[in-house]
């Protein structure tokens, strides 16, 4: 499965007589979830092909691996409606053929959560998040670029506020510390600031929930390495940069709308857009997203999830086609910045136990010119929870 950030919080409460007791305990929350299973990764290393005469490209390794992911989750109220969570995640991917065990990878995340109320209609919450890659080593020839091993940390702070019936602004601010181990030149540090607008309402019939969500973010990256320039002898696609004078700079500025309707039936669509403006030749890119996702019960006590994403990328500076690097964002291991189709199909094998079928294609995206990008992955597991 995608390793997704698990919400998972911790808290206590103490009271002098047994009716304060039984209310704080109703409030706590807990879950542990276990998920193990085989998958196939017909392009493990996540090649790309490319289309240009002369131009050698490395063979292409399909193999199978073992996927387990757990993840445990508490959470409470405390004292006058304060709110505190913490998550914890452990994951990791092993694969069966040698040519494909540098993608060996393990995923720790863990997440710290306190919300204050500020009066009957606001709220401000201070949160910490920590996310980790730990990949195998890699025999060379292997660009670090390819690598998906780093570490990524970032508190924050928000406040959310009522503005009206059914809608919330929040506005936060946090920074955020990353490492890229295989490439200390990557590293960075960012200041970061969000803004995101809210609606929520139900439908007359109480049958469904309508729901719209705007974001806005910008991160200012300061990177400890040098930026890439083009040679000044040579402005072509095959002449690779250089390196520059100073340090790299990227404003990486996101946003998004996202609409959905849930009921006996989750139908919802959205759209996203990535800017990154960089002093380092090739890292400039402006990204457009479209999503859209769909679940519902079918017969047989089966469950379908959809989820397609297509993206369209343009590059502010022409692209070296044999180092296709353009724009990383280290968003987590499972962000692939492609197109996309993924179809889950599930069923519950009794109160704790389900079992989980998946399926993912994923292609270049549009625009890309003479790269040919094709990966598909499918999932069968088993999923343990533990609630209350």
């Amino acid at each position: 499965m995608p390793l997704a950030l698990v919400a998972i919080g911790v808290g206590a409460t103490a009271g002098a007589d047994e009716g304060r007791e039984v209310a704080a305990a109703s409030t706590e929350r807990y879950a542990l979830r276990a998920e193990l299973g085989p998958e196939l990764d017909t392009n493990a290393h996540r090649t790309e092909l490319v289309n240009v005469a002369g131009t050698t490209n490395p063979p292409i390794v399909s193999s199978p691996l073992a996927r387990a992911v757990l993840a445990a989750s508490l959470s409470d109220v405390v004292g006058a409606g304060h709110q505190v969570a913490m998550s914890a995640t452990l994951a990791a991917k092993v694969f069966e053929k040698a040519d494909a065990r540098d993608e060996d990878v393990g995923i720790a995340e863990s997440t710290l959560l306190w919300r204050a109320p500020l009066g009957a209609s606001a709220a401000l919450t201070l949160a910490g998040a920590y996310y980790e890659a730990f990949q195998r080593e890699a025999a060379a020839p292997v660009y670090s670029y390819d690598r998906r091993d780093f570490r990524s940390l970032t508190p924050t702070l928000r406040l959310a506020a009522a503005v009206a019936d059914h809608v919330e602004l929040g506005v936060g601010g946090g920074y955020r510390l990353f490492v890229f181990k295989p490439d200390r030149s990557f590293d960075f540090q960012a200041p970061t600031a969000t803004l995101d607008l809210r609606w929520a309402r139900e439908t007359a019939d109480g049958a469904a929930d309508w729901e719209a969500t705007v974001r806005a973010g910008y991160e200012r990256r300061a990177f400890d390495g040098h930026p890439f320039v083009e040679p000044a002898s040579c402005s072509h696609q095959t002449c690779p940069p250089v390196s520059g004078d100073g340090a790299r700079v990227d404003h990486f500025v996101t946003s998004s709308l996202d609409i959905a309707r849930t009921g006996r039936v989750l139908v919802g669509a959205g759209y996203a857009l990535h800017v990154n403006r960089s002093n380092s030749f090739g890292e400039t890119v402006i990204r457009h997203f479209l999503t859209a996702h769909f679940a519902a019960a079918l017969p047989l006590e089966l469950f379908v999830a959809l989820r397609a994403e297509l993206l369209f990328a343009r590059y502010g500076d022409q692209v070296v086609v044999a180092e296709d690097t353009v724009g990383r964002t280290f968003v987590s291991i499972e962000d692939e910045n492609r197109n996309s189709v993924r179809v889950d199909l599930s069923r519950n094998l009794g109160d704790r136990l389900q079992l989980i079928a998946r399926y993912t294609f994923y292609s270049n995206e549009l625009g890309a010119g003479d790269v040919t990008y094709r990966r598909q992955t499918a999932l069968l597991s088993l999923a343990f929870t533990l609630e209350k």
